[in-house]
């Protein structure tokens, strides 16, 4: 009878501290998922605001060229005009909080990196207008051959455009499966039955 009360007590203090063992690692993983989840939200968030902005900016140009009834010959050097008179400029935490959010979904991360890439062409390109710009003011005369400033206007047009629709579609899967309170149910939505939107956006992403 000893025996047994001494195995089980001894069973009882195994148990015990086993039962708390698996209660304290639960507490500390809902902690670090809280955690880690909170990150996640502040990445999306700042991800989805440069996104909008690019996206507000987009709209607006769109409809001042309409007011200003600017043909499709004239909009790619009208539009470089104005993207370098007012210049739209990412936070220096967006590829930090893209790189976070990549594993979140395959087609979030083709979308960022893409919008990110084109971006930062634009970007480049904006420079060398700029300069451009800056020389006519001064000395009157174009610093490069006309051609050239044609060819990287319509690659600005075009890049915008592009840059715009990639923004599109990652705000929308940033929206449904990291700042949604139900990111599961999406998930598995999206999977099963995606909306015409969301085949635009795959499909957009499997052009050549």
């Amino acid at each position: 009878m000893e025996e047994i009360v001494g195995f089980l007590d001894k069973w009882q203090t195994l148990a015990g501290a086993t039962i708390s063992g698996i209660i304290a690692l639960l507490v500390a993983l809902l902690v670090a998922y809280k955690a880690r989840r909170q990150e996640d939200l502040s990445a999306a968030m700042l991800l989805v605001g440069n996104l909008v902005a690019v996206r507000t900016a987009s709209r607006a140009l769109e409809d001042l060229a309409k007011e200003e009834s600017i043909s499709n010959e004239n909009l790619p050097y009208w539009l470089s005009e104005k993207l370098v008179r007012r210049r739209i400029a990412l936070s220096p935490m967006f590829e930090a909080s893209r790189i976070r959010l990549m594993p979140v979904d395959v087609r979030l991360a083709a979308h960022l990196e893409l919008f990110q890439m084109i971006f930062t062409d634009i970007e480049a390109k904006l420079d060398m207008l700029t300069n451009d710009f800056a020389a006519f003011d001064a000395v009157e005369q174009a610093t490069r051959d006309p051609e050239v400033l044609k060819a990287d206007c319509r690659a600005i047009q075009k890049g915008f455009v592009t840059a715009v629709a990639h923004a599109k579609c990652a705000e929308r899967i940033l929206t449904l499966k990291v700042l949604s309170n139900w990111p599961t149910f999406h998930t598995v939505r999206m999977m099963l039955k995606k909306t015409s939107e969301e085949r635009a956006c795959k499909n957009r992403l499997e052009r050549p």
